[in-house]
């Protein structure tokens, strides 16, 4: 199994709640309630794992571990809220040992 698979599977994970959490919490709750305190804690936060996801998935294509649909679908899912789950549900059938 590479590693480097894994450490891109738990990524798009982290990612995906990083910013769920970020659009359906912390921004209305910004705006509603006038607490920008989520927002500036979940901001950087997923920016930093989505810097992370898309260094790994250009690292892993680049060595020929990941198909490059996959990791067209890995870099666009990391921008929509639940595109991150869909990603890591095809990169999961595509690749056995992610399966838990």
């Amino acid at each position: 199994m590479h590693i480097h698979r894994k450490i891109l599977y738990w990524l798009a994970l982290s990612d995906g709640f990083a910013l769920l959490a970020l659009v359906f919490i912390a921004v209305p709750v910004k705006y509603m309630l006038d607490q920008p305190l989520g927002v500036k804690m979940l901001g950087p936060l997923h920016g930093a794992l989505f810097l992370s996801l898309a260094t790994a998935t250009l690292s892993a294509l680049a060595r020929g571990i990941l198909r490059p649909g996959l990791a067209l679908l890995l870099l666009a899912g990391a921008l929509l809220p639940l595109g991150a789950f869909f990603a890591d549900y095809k990169l999961r059938l595509a690749y056995p040992e992610l399966q838990h």
